[in-house]
């Protein structure tokens, strides 16, 4: 069964530096292709926050498999169908 917390990395370029993000894929709808929809939630996150001109060239996604902080708190992006996002470092 596969996990429904993904890390996705998402940057101007390869080279440029890593900025991750921590994604909670919480619909079904989602939840059938992880990998691509939680590039998507992220993409959706950063967008929000700086705005439509956010230049996104390289995307990468991966299962979290670390222990999950109790110190999440409130997701910085909250997509319409429930599925969070955070950015890292929480």
């Amino acid at each position: 069964m596969p996990a429904f917390f993904y890390i996705v990395d998402l940057r101007p370029s390869e080279a440029a530096a890593k900025k991750e993000w921590l994604v909670d894929l919480l619909c079904t709808d989602h939840k059938r292709l992880p990998k691509d929809s939680a590039i998507k939630i992220a993409e959706s996150a950063v967008r929000q926050h700086f705005g439509n001109a956010a230049i996104i060239g390289y995307r990468a996604a991966s299962e979290y498999t670390g222990t999950l902080p109790s110190n999440l708190g409130t997701a910085h992006f909250k997509a319409p169908c429930g599925c969070r996002a955070w950015p890292m470092p929480y």
